[in-house]
């Protein structure tokens, strides 16, 4: 069981109940001797885990005393134990009528509804038991748990502080409070939980876990590695600190490290398709394109219906020049998720740099009628455009030359403010590249959520990307969240120390924060 314990069982009994309360039309007990004495026996089979005898020992003590609530209440319990959610609910709802004012029925109450999956009655019959004298750090926990699930995240965290409060030295909801932070992308709140929870027990493979993925997220892989090294070193085939330690190594461009740790959690999690996913981006990265489509292909296979593992082997196969195969990998996307637009830009960038500009441009104009913001699709959109003028304008000047199409250039390296840019290559789908242009544009739009998921996945993809840091610490400043802010100024600056837009950025942040010395010499640096 997730909440009730055991523990306060006899005492629980005894000091609350009687056995025959009294209150109920049903009569006076037929046999108070063989009631007690069923009783008796059901607690001893209860606190022995004997789930099914306890029922049968509870159901005798209610024929012979039909007005008992503890009866009633002990076989609820064992009901639930035993996954037998509706009846448990019937023998509740009858403790609540013969003794309608003890919190603890209604704390059982709370957990059958949330094993049934109603959050929301849950929350009040948690609500109800607290109302009723509950003051426990479970019932707290429990209370917090239905509150995330129906997403009121500032109510669980409440709850999860008021746990806390009653038992400072356990760590467990510390940690559970931390985990909420993680969910919620509170990173740095998540971080110093886990440190707490984490200073009462020391090896606490969960807090380890939690933290490792808080720090991935701040993009200190370094200390996330460091985390999943301990936690393996308590559970050496932990899949999850193995893949979270292979996704850290791949941003730390350790490609051969990553492909190790996914290919160690693979041996525990052999169905997980984002591993072979994750696996063949590092193998790609090391350019075993051959290697990556066989990962991909398994993928495939593990999710025949997923769009976007069609989309990845599509990948494989035009960098194999597989070029018919990627693009009926990227077809098949589109008819498994024709609302997809990543898909209809990838078959229509696919297109272009095969030179069927007129294929290009239709599916490129699926991509924007299903996201118009979509600006890479926009650009290419325009590229294709062109591209069909320019060869009917030769096909008029020079019927009988046929105009090969251009060879693909790599994507112009960013050139400063003042200075007019070239016109864009097309980016290949799924870059860092892509992500960072579509977070850019959806800044422009001021749609910051979804800037903030596009930037940080091109941050994913190269954790050396200085601009993508730089657009999303933007991201941050402009939802006020200044210390994830600072944090990537402060990882743009790192890896281009002459970064003025990171400098000027990190000074309007650290003048919000009230570090006036800090934006000044920030001010002056970005100069």
């Amino acid at each position: 069981m997730r909440r009730c314990r055991l523990w306060f069982l006899v005492v629980f009994t005894l000091s609350t109940w009687s056995l025959s309360v009294g209150t109920s039309s049903a009569g006076p007990p037929s046999n108070p001797k063989q009631a007690e004495k069923a009783f008796k026996e059901g607690l001893r089979l209860e606190e022995a885990n004997q789930w099914k005898e306890a029922e049968s020992a509870y159901s005798q003590a209610i024929q012979n005393d039909p007005n008992s609530a503890a009866s009633y209440f002990h076989r609820a319990r064992v009901r639930y134990f035993s996954g037998d959610y509706p009846h448990a609910i019937e023998d509740a709802g009858s403790a609540t009528r013969l003794e309608p004012n003890n919190g603890e029925v209604f704390q059982l109450l709370g957990d059958i509804d949330d094993r049934v999956k109603n959050p929301r009655k849950a929350v009040m019959d948690y609500t109800r038991a607290v109302e009723l004298g509950v003051n426990s750090a479970p019932v707290y926990i429990s209370r917090a748990a239905a509150h995330t699930e129906l997403h009121e995240y500032d109510a669980a965290i409440a709850d999860f502080t008021l746990a806390i409060k009653l038992r400072l030295d356990n760590p467990d909801p510390i940690r559970q409070r931390g985990d909420l932070y993680n969910a919620i992308g509170r990173y740095r709140d998540a971080i110093d939980d886990y440190d707490q929870s984490l200073s009462l027990k020391p090896d606490y493979p969960e807090a380890l876990l939690g933290r490792g993925f808080g720090w991935g997220q701040l993009g200190d892989f370094h200390r996330a590695i460091a985390d999943f090294d301990k936690l393996l070193s308590l559970r050496p085939n932990d899949a999850k600190a193995l893949t979270l330690r292979g996704a850290a190594k791949f941003r730390l461009d350790d490609n051969e490290g990553a492909i190790a740790d996914f290919t160690e959690a693979m041996k525990t999690t052999p169905q997980e398709v984002y591993l072979y996913l994750a696996r063949a981006a590092a193998l790609v990265k090391l350019d075993r394109h051959a290697e990556a489509l066989q990962d991909r292909e398994q993928a495939v296979k593990l999710a025949p219906n997923s769009a976007e593992v069609y989309l990845a082997r599509g990948g494989s196969y035009h960098q194999l020049g597989q070029h018919d195969k990627g693009l009926a990998d990227r077809s098949k996307a589109i008819e498994l998720d024709p609302q997809l637009p990543e898909a209809w830009f990838a078959r229509g960038s696919a297109y272009y740099l095969l030179g069927d500009y007129a294929k290009a441009q239709s599916d490129i104009a699926q991509a924007l009628r299903l996201r118009p913001d979509y600006k890479e699709a926009a650009e290419v959109f325009a590229r294709a455009q062109k591209r069909l003028e320019e060869t009917k304008q030769a096909e008029a000047e020079h019927p009988a030359t046929p105009i090969s199409p251009p060879a693909p250039a790599p994507a112009p390296a960013p050139a400063p403010v003042a200075k007019a840019q070239p016109t864009p290559a097309p980016l290949p789908a799924g870059t860092e590249q892509e992500h960072e242009a579509r977070g850019r544009a959806l800044i422009q739009s001021e749609k910051f959520p979804e800037a903030l998921a596009e930037l940080t996945q091109a941050i994913q993809l190269d954790p050396k990307a200085t601009r993508a840091y730089n657009a999303r610490g933007y991201v941050y400043l402009r939802q006020h969240d200044y210390q994830h802010a600072l944090a990537d100024f402060d990882n743009a600056i790192r890896l281009d120390p002459h970064y003025a837009n990171a400098y000027q950025n990190r000074a309007v942040t650290r003048k919000a924060l009230g570090d006036a010395a800090g934006a000044a010499a920030d001010l002056k640096a970005g100069r």
